[in-house]
Parts: C-alpha cells; structure tokens; sequence
C-alpha cells in the first residue's frame, strides 16, 4: 500500500464528498493530497484522517496558517500563544502549518465553531500525526497505547461509577481526556491542584462524553506538544516537542499514598502513567486495603527505582545502572525512535549490553518466575493449614492467603470476612508477591531490588514458621511453561478484578 504523501501549499483531493473537490488546487499549505484505500484490510491514514474531519467542515478550504494568527496569535496575555510557539517549532520550519492537522479553515474562521474544524477530541488521535509520521505511527498501532482498555469504554460499567473510571482513570487511559484535561493545562501554567479541582468538577455528564471518544490509552500529543518547543530533549539531545522529561531520579511523585494528582502529574514522560500509583507497603494499608494488591500494574517505574514494596528493616539496594541509564525507560524501550516500545538486546541494550547477554537475561526471568512460583506455594500451604470453617479441622484450601477479590467467585464471601485473621506476614508477602508481579518484567528492571523483595517475602514466612521449599524442586513437579501460564493467569485475574466491587 503506499504511502501517504503530503504537498505543501496544493488542495487535497478527498473522499467523503463532492465538496473535496473543490479543495483540490486551493492555496494555503492544507492537508494530505492523495488517498490510496487498500482493497482489503484498514483504511489509508488519510482515509482514517478524513473521517475525523467534522460535517460542519466540509465544503472548507484552506486559509493558511497565517489567517489561523488573526485569534491564536495573541490574544492569550497569560501564556505565549499557539501561533507564536508553533512559529519556533520544526513543524513551522517544514511548512507544516495549522491546517495540516486541523483540516481546511475557511469556515472556521469565518465563523469560529468546534463543529467547523478538526478539534478536541478527535485531534488526540495518532492517525493526525500519521500523515506524516508513516514509521512511527505504524510502531505505535503495534504498541499497547494504541488499544483502550475494554472496560474502560463500556458505558454500563463505567457509568457505575464515573468518579474512578473517568476522573481518575482516564488521566491515564484516555488520550482524549489525558490531553484536554491535564496535558494541555499543564503547557499553560495550571498547578495540579487547580487541574484536579477542575477534573473534580465535571459533571458526570461530561465525564461520560469522553468515554464514545476514547479510543486510544494515549496517543502521540499525550507525549508531544506539536505547538511548542520544549526543555526536554532526547537522550541524544533532539528537540522532539516533549512534554515531559525523560528522565528522573526523584521519587517524591511516586511515593507511597500518593494522590493521582500528583503522580499523573510527575515531570517524566514515561513514569507519569507507569507507576505504582500510590502503591503502599505500610502495615495500615496492607490491613486495610484487602480486596487487591494496592500498586496499579504498572508500576514499573518505581520498580526501576527500587521504592514500593515491603522492605524490612536491613539494608536495601535499591537500584542498578538501569535507573541511571541516559533516558531511562527511553534508552531501552525507545531505541532509534522505536514506537512500538519493545527492547532489542542489538539496540536499546546497547552498549551495556550486547546480544550475546540476551541469556543472561533470560536466565534471570526463569530464576524469578521460579522463585515468585516457590513464594506462592508457600504462601498457599500456609492456607491449607488453617481452619477458617471453625470445624476445628484444616481447611485445606490453597487460595485463602489471597486478597478476597482475587480468589474464586464462590469463596469470595468467606475470602472477605476472614482478611482480619490472615497474618501481617502473610500481607507483608502477599504484597511482595504482587509487586514483582505488575511490574512484569521478572528482575529486568531492577534485579536487586526484585531478589530483596522476594527474600524479604521469605523472611516473613519464616518468622509464622511455614516451612521453606526448594524453588528448583518444583521443576520436578511441573514444567516451567506451566508455571510461567500460573503467573500470568494471576496478572489476568489482576485485571479482571476491577470488574468487582471498589
């Protein structure tokens, strides 16, 4: 299928109707100019582009970027306006103007409407910056960020509660609401406080909108302002209109109980969504927080930076050269501008690393699925000794170490009134347990860190006297696939849980 190819200051000739036309050949420096659908499979970007573009739009034609100046271009007195930034950015220096993005703007700036020109929220969608970033947008359909999470998009679930799912939620999972709601008024002065007030004051109407127009977790302008120039670079020191930086070694954002003004708010681009949020080892939490584990699932940022889980009282390596990388997750997600976020040990390990060390992590994998696997058995038979029927005899039933919401439907009931007499040890292990768990990378990020949690989860089930188990023994009992499919079907109950009762 080929590619989308732009010509500046030319019409595009589009395929929604007869007024496209009419575009073709305008001055003014418009949009895509060609359309090439495939026969079979998705459409075009400039197919997916044009169906964006607003019914009120048609029949526009392209005024120039310059026209676009007469309300962006200096009526805001408190911020530096939108033409002005977007005049300083690589985008204006490649006459990629407003209307590239926005669509054709005659009607709009005869008569100002967000039902006349491309705008929130369709302007959030990846496919705008498409057009003309072909390679990384087709790395980033790839990419997890590209998919929404399916309950999240489902009015009946999230209108039962629009408070979590939307309000706080969506500050991650919803390009959309990410971008209009906190993105963007971060780029003009507001404080998280005054960001969180004015989430907090949506009414449940509103939050709903965004639910029909989300379709993407987060999206290229969660990421990049394409309207400014911005203080963080690249690790190689490129302006890439960043929002964030890229690296950070403060905690402070990600530290246990954290609001999610404050951590969706964190000045780094990755870490802002993938934290712990608010993930807590203190002994109140563990008591009182008994329905699941506390850290979201993607807390790999405070894994990398060795914060979150229950530590004891010696002392704690919390991180390696991972966390000092240049770039941090960039370095190794990110290599050569890769959008679909995944690792080659040829590129993003490099030149730590070369591909002769990819069993070196490989070993590690298996020896922390192996070692979490031998902490869950424990913690299981631990279970089987107790006698939560009061018929004076074992129960023998392994999943009762288990926060309620995560064990089978028909022992929940009794899984919710027994929390009280499961063991702070127990809590303290089970917490451990989950925390290298989410982070999903099984030592990767953070080896020495991931061995002390799971060393400190031992110690305390050593001090309630439940016997010790040989990791490597279990390979005799069950092959590593087997337990490899166990501890993902404990993420995906993870994730099933949200569906339960909060």
């Amino acid at each position: 299928m080929g590619r989308v190819k732009w010509l500046i200051g030319v019409g595009f000739v589009t395929i929604v109707g007869a007024w496209l036309i009419a575009l073709y050949g305008c001055g003014g420096g418009g949009g895509p100019i060609k359309v090439t659908p495939a026969p079979e499979g998705p459409p075009s970007p400039s197919a997916e582009f044009l169906a964006l573009l607003p019914e009120g739009q048609r029949g526009a034609t392209f005024v120039g970027s310059e026209r676009c100046a007469d309300c962006h271009g200096g009526k805001q007195a408190t911020v530096e306006p939108i033409y002005v930034s977007w005049s300083k950015t690589k985008h204006a220096k490649a006459n990629v103007g407003c209307e590239h993005c926005h669509g054709p703007g005659s009607k709009h700036a005869e008569a100002p409407s967000k039902d006349n020109i491309l705008t929130y929220p369709n302007i959030t969608r990846a496919v705008v910056c498409g057009q003309c970033h072909g390679p990384s947008y087709d790395d980033y359909k790839r990419s997890a960020h590209s998919k929404m999470v399916e309950e999240l998009v489902d009015p009946n679930f999230v209108g039962s509660n629009p408070r979590l799912y939307v309000a706080v939620c969506y500050r991650c999972h919803s390009a959309p609401f990410r971008v209009e709601q906190v993105d963007w008024k971060l780029s003009i002065g507001k404080t998280r406080d005054e960001i969180d007030a004015e989430i907090n004051n949506l009414s449940n109407d509103a939050l709903m909108a965004y639910v029909a127009v989300s379709h993407e977790t987060t999206g290229c302008t969660a990421c990049h302002d394409p309207h400014r120039n911005t203080d963080y670079l690249t690790k190689e020191g490129k302006q890439a209109l960043l929002r964030r930086s890229i690296e950070s070694t403060d905690t402070t954002d990600i530290a246990p109980g954290t609001p999610p003004k404050q951590h969706t708010t964190f000045n780094h681009i990755c870490a802002s969504c993938h934290n712990g949020r608010g993930a807590n080892p203190s002994d109140s939490a563990l008591e009182t927080g008994t329905a699941r584990p506390n850290m979201h699932e993607s807390n790999q940022f405070n894994m990398l930076m060795g914060i979150g889980g229950v530590e004891g009282t010696g002392p704690v390596i919390r991180n390696m050269a991972h966390a000092t990388a240049p770039g941090q997750c960039t370095h190794c997600h990110m290599a050569e501008g890769r959008h679909t976020m995944t690792v080659s040990y040829e590129k993003g390990c490099a030149p730590c690393h070369t591909p002769a060390d990819a069993y070196r992590a490989q070993a590690l994998r298996a020896k922390i699925e192996l070692d979490l696997y031998a902490l869950r058995v424990r913690m299981e038979n631990w279970a089987r000794q107790q006698d939560f029927n009061g018929d004076g005899q074992p129960d023998n039933d392994p999943d009762l170490w288990n926060y309620w919401a995560l064990v089978p439907t028909e022992k929940q009931s009794l899984s919710r009134t027994i929390q009280g007499r499961i063991p702070i040890q127990v809590k303290r292990a089970r917490h451990n347990y989950y925390f290298v768990l989410r982070d999903a990378s099984f030592g990767i990020h953070n080896p020495p860190y991931t061995r002390h949690l799971i060393n400190i989860a031992n110690f305390e089930l050593d001090s309630i006297g439940v016997p010790r188990i040989a990791p490597e023994s279990l390979l005799s009992r069950m092959p590593r696939q087997q337990i490899r499919a166990i501890l993902q079907a404990d993420l995906q109950r993870l994730k099933a849980s949200a569906l339960i009762e909060r």
